[in-house]
């Protein structure tokens, strides 16, 4: 009887496994070959393997007006989203409550707060690129970030029993799992189709 225990939770969401500094394989939009995204201290990057193309997306960020109006004295906290008035240190802006124009100092915040959605239908949210280990079972996807990710996958649905570690919080990575992938009649169809996907090179 092969014994699993699982790992923690959120182990491989999206945003875990490239805030660690691991890879997550996704197909090259340009000639579909195996490219890699990686995330930089201030961006996240792919870059193909195969034809050395290239993409980096730059933080979005908010830029915010906060302060006491200089005539009605009302706190106010303000998104201001003109590109002419965010490209400088100060700007003037009008208070919400009485209509006066107010200097004052702009605030730069990361829009994302450090947080990316996760994968839907096989595909990475940030540049919209399709997972290289990816294919289909009886018409759903599936998928693994990397390949760690995909023996995690075959090792979780090929065992007989599956446990939690000692101590281990209620929920764990195969909590985030499709129910279908966890399905005893899909259990040697998807293995199959998992095992297939550890030749990609």
């Amino acid at each position: 009887m092969k014994r699993f225990i699982d790992e923690p939770p959120y182990r491989y969401n999206y945003y875990s496994v490239l805030r660690r500094g691991e890879p997550i394989d996704v197909k090259c939009p340009r000639c579909g070959g195996h490219a890699c995204i990686t995330a930089g201290e201030n961006d996240v990057e792919w870059r193909c393997f195969s034809c050395y193309a290239k993409e980096v997306k730059e933080p979005l960020y908010q830029y915010r007006a906060k302060q006491n109006c200089n005539l009605c004295q009302r706190w106010f906290n303000v998104e201001v989203t003109d590109k002419k008035k965010i490209s400088h240190s100060h700007t003037h802006v009008e208070c919400p409550h009485c209509g006066s124009v107010n200097q004052c100092r702009l605030q730069r915040s990361e829009a994302y707060r450090g947080y990316y959605g996760d994968i839907r239908n096989g595909r990475d949210p940030l540049f919209g690129m399709e997972l290289y280990f990816s294919d289909y079972v009886r018409g759903k996807a599936i998928w693994a970030l990397n390949r760690s990710h995909l023996d995690y996958l075959i090792a979780y649905i090929s065992a007989d029993l599956r446990v939690r570690a000692g101590q281990a919080p209620l929920k764990t990575a195969s909590h985030y799992l499709p129910s279908y992938m966890k399905l005893a009649k899909n259990r040697a169809v998807m293995i199959k189709t998992l095992t297939k996907l550890q030749f990609k090179r």
